[in-house]
């Protein structure tokens, strides 16, 4: 039996906004240099003979192209056109295979999951997919079993599943003939896209796909905050329990690490710096800064001199670098706060924070939770960034600014003539890529 896997990888990520203006989804960074596309396709070495990436045309799909090859990894591509969705995708990767290729591992490519729950799929045999449970059911695709461990239904986000009920992982071990018929079978769901749920529903129709569940870990990253879950998943993987600092970089006199403190090759905490674990340390912290627990800061990143840090990440070469506090918050990479610029995490009232996500308010569910950061996004002195605001990639923030809502990509928000703000666009100005200036 030949075994493949096709790693559904192009995704807009429009959800993750800013954060997949300078990168498609599956190449977001992980704590150790990894991506999510990278991690998943490390781990599926020794359990397929070959693997086909579907990228979407245009930047992202080259720089997923161009990382993958930097990263000497050996995987054949296929290009979906449209985003027509995953039923869609699905077929142009398994159009691509090779016709020796007897079943499908089909994986969406920006997945954080363990290697465990790969295998188990892997040694169940096709057709089969993997469920775990979850504490909120109702914001994924429900499985339902019967007796034998066959699946009986997919319901997706329905508002009465309860706590604790199997969700669908988006991984299956599919026979490759009979999923190439129907995926080209295959009609617009209501929201008029291509499900690749609805073929693997209409297997089941003929045969049992088994329901592989387990308690592993198991991560859709498609929200921004989720991002954040995330690294805090990867810690605790690395670290596997550890409750001592770890040190391969240097740590100055006077700086403090308590618990569980990471810092990697390369990396420095300078004197008088506190870091209080979990925490993880790719760049530079302080001097005199503090690092509170969840905090992560990847190479070249900085967090510099009276800077505060909670529960937050600074992607590569991001800079926090005097006077800021930054809480519950992701800063994309090479970002650049001003002195006195401050991240609010916590509503006025108290209430959970809400979130605008492809034009509608969604409550994050957290009452702690800042802004997010679009890759070389930048703001003058004194800064506000009231909790749940988001900054396009390549925009700036004028001095002394309270910013209230969303700023798009490559955009100057400033205050206006006629008092008030206004946003204007910088794309003349800056080096606003190509496909932001669509």
């Amino acid at each position: 039996m030949s075994r493949y896997a096709v790693v559904l990888a192009a995704g807009r990520g429009e959800r993750l906004w800013p954060l997949t203006s300078t990168r498609p989804k599956p190449l977001l960074p992980l704590p150790g240099g990894e991506t999510l596309l990278t991690r998943l396709l490390g781990q599926l070495r020794g359990l397929v003979d070959g693997v086909v990436v579907v990228v979407s045309p245009g930047w992202a799909g080259e720089a997923t192209r161009r990382l993958l090859e930097e990263r000497s990894f050996s995987v054949a591509y296929a290009v979906q056109p449209e985003p027509r969705g995953t039923g869609d995708a699905a077929r142009v990767g398994v159009e691509a295979l090779p016709r020796s290729v007897d079943e499908v591992l089909l994986v969406n490519g920006d997945l954080l999951v363990s290697r465990g729950l790969l295998e188990a799929v892997a040694e169940a045999g096709a057709p089969a997919l993997a469920a775990v449970p979850s504490e909120r059911p109702w914001e994924y695709g429900v499985v339902e079993a019967d007796g034998r461990g066959c699946l009986r239904g997919l319901r997706e986000k329905p508002m009465d599943a309860k706590p604790g009920s199997l969700v669908n992982t988006g991984v299956y071990l599919l026979p490759r003939q009979r999923l190439e018929e129907l995926l080209a079978g295959l009609k617009p769901s209501p929201r008029g896209e291509l499900e690749v749920t609805d073929a693997v529903a209409a297997l089941a129709e003929e045969a049992c796909v088994r329901v592989v569940s387990g308690d592993w870990l198991w991560m859709d990253v498609g929200r921004p905050w989720e991002l954040i879950d995330a690294y805090r998943a990867v810690f605790e993987e690395k670290m596997r329990g550890r409750s001592e600092p770890l040190v391969e970089g240097e740590a100055e006199p006077g700086a403090v690490l308590r618990g569980p403190v990471y810092v990697a090759p390369g990396a420095v905490v300078r004197s008088h710096t506190v870091v209080e674990g979990p925490a993880w340390i790719e760049g530079e912290a302080g001097p005199l800064a503090r690092l509170r627990p969840w905090s992560f800061l990847l190479e070249g990143s900085r967090a510099g001199a009276h800077t505060e840090i909670k529960a937050s990440i600074l992607m590569e070469g991001a800079k926090a670098p005097h006077f800021n506090y930054v809480g519950d918050s992701v800063l994309g990479e090479h970002v650049n706060l001003g002195a006195g610029t401050v991240t609010a995490n916590l509503r006025f009232d108290h209430a959970t924070v809400r979130m605008t996500l492809k034009g509608r308010r969604v409550d994050t569910g957290r009452k702690k939770l800042g802004a997010f950061l679009g890759g070389y996004a930048q703001t003058g002195i004194n800064v506000s960034l009231l909790p749940g605001v988001r900054v396009g990639a390549y925009s700036w923030i004028y001095p002394g600014t309270v910013v209230a809502r969303d700023v798009p990509d490559c955009s100057f928000l400033a205050p206006g003539l006629e008092g008030g703000l206004e946003t204007r666009s910088l794309k003349d100005r800056v080096e606003c890529p190509e496909h932001l200036q669509r």
